[in-house]
């Protein structure tokens, strides 16, 4: 029986731990996504260049040519959205308040918290 409840003790630890890693790797993962998808903090040239890096076996120089490359395509794609991102940011904010318009009164209220945490995470990215 003691051998038993050791087995078991293990395994709770063991499935513990993994979930707590589970935990963590997806708050880690959803924050370098919204990183990636908003183009903040150079984590999509970061992505860009892990990727090739790994798909290629890139050696240090040319990592660092592809580095350089993306970063001023990064820029110069910054640049070509800079007179339109107003009109973005308005469309965006239009669908924002049609689908707040459709919702029950508590779902606005949820909504309204969830859009006020991306505000916040954006901001401190930002």
């Amino acid at each position: 029986m003691k051998r038993w409840k050791s087995v078991l003790g293990v395994l709770v630890v063991f499935l513990l731990g993994a979930l707590a890693g589970a935990a963590v790797e997806h708050r880690v993962g959803r924050q370098s996504y919204e990183a990636v998808l908003s183009g903040r903090g150079g984590a999509t040239v970061d992505l860009i260049v892990r990727r090739l890096s790994r798909s290629l076996d890139l050696d240090p120089t040319q990592r660092d040519q592809v580095r350089a490359i993306v970063t001023e395509t990064h820029r110069d794609i910054v640049e070509i959205r800079k007179p339109v991102q107003a009109q973005v940011e308005a469309a965006i904010e239009r669908s924002r308040a049609r689908v707040r318009a459709i919702l029950r009164s508590d779902q606005q209220e949820k909504f309204d918290r969830i859009q006020a945490e991306r505000r916040k995470r954006r901001e401190r990215a930002g």
